[in-house]
């Protein structure tokens, strides 16, 4: 039988994100950092660039007053 392994996917919806830094603050395995692009509505956006230190906790989805923030989780096969 083949190990199943968990792939996280994090979507950041640009045009609702409002650079609050909630979740960048309040994930424990620092995903997160502040881009320097700036969406539509003026604000610097979050991006994910560690993760595969994401534990799929999912507290930044969560916490996200705009409801910007979604993580998918796959199983692959391995």
């Amino acid at each position: 039988m083949a190990k199943q392994n968990k792939k996280i996917e994090i979507l950041i919806d640009e045009s609702l994100c409002k650079g609050c830094d909630i979740c960048i603050e309040l994930c424990k395995e620092s995903v997160f950092i502040k881009s320097d692009k700036i969406n539509t509505l003026g604000y610097y956006i979050p991006i994910p660039v560690n993760i595969l230190n994401c534990t799929g906790c999912i507290i930044c989805e969560l916490i996200c007053p705009e409801m910007a923030v979604v993580l998918k989780k796959i199983e692959t096969e391995n």
